[in-house]
């Protein structure tokens, strides 16, 4: 189909109702976050230290005696991999992503994440066993609302971040912003 508008001809593409869909279909998939990573059993991060009950009590903290025993957390390839790149790219295996668990937010709590070099005293330090150094730090109060949970680092076209996948301590979904939570409580 051509027109003509003051003399010069355009060329004008006949568009099908069926085109026309699958060239929205197309722009929202292409708009949709990336699909959650599959999780597999080599992504079970393995519990590299843990400060004992003495010293938790030592440091007058009260802990859950049986964070000890469900001291759990995943770690998926992707924030492995980045772990492991930033360990290398500041030339410190000592490197590590703190995560944590603070009062605030709309739903009662959010996430707080850091990369860091020093380990408290109160830290429970997991590892990816495929992928050294892949350190995620965890203090002993922060464990007893996120054991359990899946760490992942994401690519969008907005930014790249670490983030909590899931997290069998939340009720929902949370917040939109995927930081702020609230517990199961």
């Amino acid at each position: 189909m051509a027109t003509v508008v003051r003399g010069r001809t355009f060329l004008t593409p006949a568009i099908s109702p069926a085109a026309s869909t699958s060239t929205v279909a197309h722009r929202r998939s292409f708009a949709s976050p990336p699909p959650p990573p599959q999780i597999s059993a080599a992504d079970q991060a393995i519990l590299v230290h843990a400060p004992t009950p003495k010293q938790l009590e030592a440091m007058e903290l009260e802990v859950d005696p049986e964070v000890f025993r469900q001291a759990k957390l995943v770690i998926t390839e992707r924030a492995g991999e980045q772990l492991r790149r930033i360990a290398e790219k500041e030339n410190n295996p000592d490197v590590a992503l703190r995560i944590g668990v603070e009062s605030g937010g709309c739903h009662g709590y959010q996430y707080t994440m850091n990369v860091t070099a020093k380990q408290e005293p109160d830290d429970f330090v997991f590892t990816r066993p495929d992928t050294q150094p892949s350190k995620v730090l965890i203090d002993a109060i922060s464990l007893n609302l996120l054991k359990g949970s899946t760490v992942d680092y994401a690519t969008e076209l907005i930014g790249s971040s670490f983030r909590i996948m899931s997290n069998p301590q939340a009720k929902g979904a949370g917040c939109g912003c995927g930081v702020s939570w609230e517990a199961n409580i």
